[in-house]
């Protein structure tokens, strides 16, 4: 199968319009998997939103994985 084929193979068109909140969702997605890309293209609010987010998900993960490792005797 030539990549062409396969390309148009795997392409859904959009019956419908986006919602902003789908935008929304997608970008945030595409943020979290290209953060030097995402970088470059927010402002400093944005950037501060970024790095809130990161440090905001390492704080939850370090949390969770210290309570499962030691875990309260109550």
């Amino acid at each position: 199968m030539r990549p062409v084929m396969l390309f148009k193979l795997f392409r859904f068109e959009a019956n419908r319009p986006s919602t902003p909140m789908e935008i929304m969702t997608g970008r945030l997605l595409a943020f979290c998997a290209h953060p030097v890309i995402a970088w470059r293209v927010l402002s400093p609010s944005g950037r501060l939103v970024v790095c809130g987010g990161y440090a905001a998900a390492a704080y939850v993960t370090i949390l969770t994985l210290l309570l499962l490792a030691r875990p309260a005797a109550f």
